[in-house]
């Protein structure tokens, strides 16, 4: 299935799978991964100039409204 096409819950079978179904072991790894990418975010607004980003900085918050199940 290609990744346009894949639905939320595929991904989500997908990273259980992948910890043979052990649901914290899952949410440890997405959580890790989350850190990392807040450091790599944190490091590129470093290295970013004013001029480059127009005097925009990346946020580390989520602007992204997320629907209850």
């Amino acid at each position: 299935m290609n990744a346009i096409s894949q639905q939320p819950e595929d991904e989500i079978d997908e990273a259980l799978a992948y910890h043979q179904g052990d649901v914290r072991a899952t949410i440890a790894a997405l959580l890790a991964e989350r850190e990392f990418l807040l450091r790599e975010i944190e490091y590129a607004s470093l290295a970013m100039s004013y001029g480059f980003a127009r005097g925009w900085k990346p946020g580390t918050g989520s602007t992204r409204q997320t629907t209850a199940r």
